[in-house]
């Protein structure tokens, strides 16, 4: 099966160690991805504050500061979600590539490419608001 990628992309008047902190750093992911949450990163496995408890999210597949970050969902990591920084014009290119989407049954695919391809374009919107200290574009986050 031929391979299916989800890619958005935004331009961030910012350096690149900056933009790289907003999304890695928990404490300020929170802050534009899913604020009034709380999220922590321990042994690659990033959790998220459900009810009282941490619920284990994610497995952190490469971390290479700050260039590249690749996330899988838990618990079946069939997709991977990878967040890289490059420096352009001053600031940073800042693209989310969401791949292995040809892994999820064909009907979950469809969904998800509609809901996710809309929903990312806002978070960026959300992640460079939070960079540049301006409200964001989905306060109640994703």
């Amino acid at each position: 099966m031929e391979a299916i990628s989800l890619k958005r992309s935004i331009w961030i008047n910012a350096p690149r160690e900056r933009v790289w902190q907003a999304v890695s750093v928990p404490e300020q992911i929170a802050a534009w991805f899913a604020p009034g949450m709380s999220f922590k990163m321990e042994n690659n496995i990033v959790s998220i504050l459900m009810d009282g408890k941490y619920m284990d999210v994610a497995w952190v597949e490469v971390i290479d500061p700050p260039r590249e970050l690749t996330t899988r969902p838990l618990p079946h990591k069939q997709t991977a979600t990878t967040y890289l920084l490059e420096e352009e014009n001053g600031g940073t290119r800042f693209t989310v590539i969401e791949s292995n989407l040809e892994a999820l049954p064909a009907e979950d695919r469809a969904k998800y490419l509609e809901q996710n391809g809309s929903e990312w374009e806002k978070a960026l919107g959300n992640l460079n608001a939070y960079i540049e200290g301006k409200p964001l574009v989905k306060p109640e986050g994703f």
